[in-house]
């Protein structure tokens, strides 16, 4: 458990879990890495394309202050994605496997826009009981 490495000295503990800090996990990459690869309408998914999406995350980490109990975006920063997105269609264009070149510009607003309706329709979803509510622990 992440307290019983905290006692014993470490100072900073990562689970794949969203119930402590520093939750790190593949949710926070594949959304994005997929939004940007369907976006451009890539032909494939390159290894640096999913490097391009790391290091974004790690960018928005570092410009919101990086401490023992927040090394990485979650779930709730959508922002984030949107970013992300952005730089895998940059990178696929970059590597010349998009089918299509929209700007910078276009693809920020193709993933915002995205991105906000999705979010959108499941809290309409969730509020209206359509999506259950997550069980208690």
């Amino acid at each position: 458990w992440p307290w019983e490495a905290k006692e014993a000295g470490v100072r900073i503990v990562a689970t794949g879990r969203s119930d402590f800090p520093n939750q790190v996990n593949n949710s926070t990459g594949f959304p994005a890495i997929f939004r940007g690869t369907l976006d451009v309408k890539a032909r494939t998914i390159t290894d640096e394309m999913c490097l391009a999406a790391a290091y974004e995350l790690a960018k928005c980490a570092e410009e919101r202050g990086i401490h023992e109990d927040y090394i990485s975006p979650t779930m709730a920063e959508w922002e984030v994605f949107v970013r992300e997105a952005v730089a895998v269609g940059m990178k696929a264009i970059e590597q010349g496997v998009a089918r299509e070149t929209p700007s910078r510009q276009e693809l920020t607003r193709r993933a915002e826009k995205m991105i906000k309706e999705s979010r959108e329709t499941t809290s309409l979803l969730m509020s209206s009981g359509l999506i259950p509510p997550v069980p208690e622990a």
